[in-house]
């Protein structure tokens, strides 16, 4: 959509003439819109001898190669420093690419009987971790003969454990550190001005 409206802003102005000066009726048109009386003429006005029109003086701007050596030298002063991935996340825009399957960690907090109690109590405990855990998902299934509440998608341990201590001290004491096949989202940053839209 940026480039839509770019290629359009650029088209209306390359057609606006430079220093167009308006003949005739347009005349009559500019004073009014400008608020300048206008007088008609209907005889045409003496000849004047030809003068050749001397182009306005160019508007002052600084040499570009000047520019430039100034700009290289101003950014060899500055030490530009990596961003960490937390700030690259701030300034572009994160793409989900895909999901695949593979294995890794999962926290089974609740792991019950197949009654319809322990289906409220897996859910129930799976509702008190989401509001400790709330970024990693929750997951509540009937693992033939048991109701079971999961949580999260680690690919490795460590990274589960310091989950663990989390829930275990909330309450789930017995919570374990399960191995699983976990869902894994494939994410891309990508800038904004890179990004394809759809409207084109």
């Amino acid at each position: 959509m940026r480039k839509l409206l770019f290629i359009i802003a650029f088209t209306i102005v390359a057609l606006l003439p430079a220093g167009a000066q308006s003949v005739g009726h347009g005349a009559d048109i500019d004073a009014q819109i400008n608020g300048k009386a206008t007088t008609r003429q209907n005889k045409k006005p003496a000849a004047e001898p030809h003068k050749t029109p001397t182009p306005p003086p160019a508007p002052s701007t600084p040499d570009i190669s000047t520019s430039n050596r100034r700009m290289k030298m101003v950014l060899r002063k500055i030490k530009v420093r990596k961003k960490t991935p937390e700030e690259l996340a701030e300034t572009k825009t994160k793409v989900t690419m895909g999901i695949h399957h593979e294995q890794g960690f999962r926290i089974q907090v609740y792991s019950g009987g197949n009654t319809r109690i322990a289906r409220q109590e897996a859910e129930r405990a799976g509702q008190k971790v989401k509001s400790v855990l709330p970024t990693q998902p929750v997951y509540v299934h009937f693992y033939s003969p048991r109701w079971s509440c999961r949580v999260g998608n680690f690919r490795t341990y460590n990274s589960a454990l310091g989950a663990l201590r989390q829930i275990r001290k909330v309450g789930y004491k017995g919570a374990i550190i399960i191995r699983s096949v976990i869902t894994v989202k494939d994410v891309e940053y990508v800038d904004d001005d890179t990004m394809i839209d759809d409207g084109e």
